[in-house]
């Protein structure tokens, strides 16, 4: 009898679970997915350098530029447009009742992952708009972010970091943070030689209590998520990766000094010291660090003079002056080129108006001229500032997205 009892009991656990499922992938179908419309992009120049010739568009959305096409965000998922038509590629958008909406998104070559405010984690194949997997994660008051880097989807966890697999979402390795650090956001993750992955998060920054706020820097075995080191840090955003190994970052005890950090598997040490600012470094990559602060400039309010530093030995390599009256935005690094905007200077009498810029192309180890392409005119804000500037946001396969620092209209160059 008690066995008979015991059967039926399983045949109904089992049942509920099936219907749970069912009703789960109901749930989730009503999620709208449209695929891809038409063929896939071509790239414009899949590996090459960009030289940009003209503009092909303006936009208002958040941008990352990857293979012919941009992802950006909406008010519940993600789309893809294709940069040379301006037209949808895909879109998802998630129907549930709470509305929830993205946090952050990462993009590689092949996915997109999007954070949603819940705690869901959403993967989208770049070429065809499918779903490949979701996964839930405890949702928490704070903002979380998700890091697409070396075949992992890296997001954070209360008092942890956890990576997926990219095309699966096998659960790859959960990090546990230090006691000291119960609240994390993750700010970057760089993969290096040796199977090390070093993620650098910002600790207890959305803390409700007094915890001291600090950045930490793990180095993470990325195949069993074992803790290699960790060293504690300034704020990682005020950090720069300058190549496959070496990081630039402020020194925690010397406010006029960056380090050039080095790192393995066995350990992380600091090779040279730069003479800047914690908020000097604006740009690294190609093997160089890039400053765009003149210490001559005493309002500090524009950056006229681009100073560039060999990460080698941290000895400086070459410098550019604005002309009188003009200065820098952040400048990107890829390709072994600085791609830079040069703009007049604007103060709050500029609000509103339309204004000409110009992009620049560098050498990344000379600081030779490559290319220089006018802009159209652009439309400052209508509260502009001192530290209102356009800024390089992304380049890639030929592509460069330019914008202003605090938001607004966007435009994409191509050449």
């Amino acid at each position: 009898m008690q066995s008979a009892r015991g059967r039926a009991w399983g045949v109904f656990i089992v049942l509920v679970l099936l219907a749970t499922a069912r009703l789960q992938d109901w749930y989730e179908s009503r999620d709208v997915f449209t695929g891809a419309q038409g063929p896939f992009p071509a790239a414009f120049a899949t590996g090459a350098p960009a030289a940009p010739e003209h503009v092909i568009r303006r936009t208002a959305d958040e941008q990352v530029l990857v293979h012919g096409l941009s992802l950006r965000w909406t008010d519940s998922g993600m789309a893809a447009v294709n940069l040379r038509t301006g037209k949808e590629y895909w879109r998802y958008e998630r129907r549930d009742t709470h509305n929830p909406a993205v946090w952050s998104f990462g993009v590689s070559e092949r996915t997109v992952v999007a954070r949603f405010t819940d705690g869901k984690l959403v993967a989208i194949d770049l070429r065809t708009g499918k779903l490949l997997w979701h996964a839930e994660i405890r949702a928490g008051d704070h903002p979380r972010s998700v890091k697409l880097v070396g075949g992992r989807a890296v997001t954070e966890d209360p008092g942890a970091v956890r990576a997926f697999d990219e095309r699966d979402g096998r659960t790859l390795w959960t990090v546990k943070t230090p006691e000291s650090c119960p609240e994390v956001f993750l700010r970057s993750v760089h993969v290096l030689p040796d199977r090390l992955s070093a993620v650098h998060v910002l600790c207890n920054a959305a803390s409700d209590d007094d915890r001291d706020v600090y950045g930490l820097l793990l180095g993470v075995d990325n195949r069993t998520g074992k803790i290699l080191w960790q060293q504690r840090t300034v704020d990682p955003e005020l950090a720069a990766w300058a190549d496959g190994h070496t990081l630039a970052a402020p020194d925690p005890d010397r406010p006029q000094a960056v380090r050039l950090l080095d790192m393995n598997r066995r350990r992380i040490s600091a090779r040279a010291a730069l003479s800047l600012g914690k908020r000097d470094v604006v740009a690294a990559g190609s093997g160089t660090v890039v400053s765009g602060t003149d210490p001559k400039e005493r309002s500090k309010d524009h950056d006229t003079l681009l100073r560039a530093y060999d990460t080698r030995d941290g000895q400086p390599s070459w410098r550019l002056r604005a002309p009188s009256g003009q200065e820098y935005g952040f400048p990107k690094v890829a390709d072994g080129r600085v791609y830079v905007v040069r703009q007049p200077f604007l103060t709050a009498a500029d609000a509103g108006r339309r204004i000409h810029a110009d992009l620049l192309v560098l050498d990344a180890g000379t600081g030779h001229l490559l290319h220089t392409l006018r802009l159209p005119a652009m439309t400052t804000h209508n509260d502009v500032d001192d530290s209102e500037k356009l800024d390089i946001l992304d380049t890639a396969d030929g592509a460069v997205s330019i914008g202003w620092r605090y938001g607004g209209d966007l435009l994409i160059a191509t050449d």
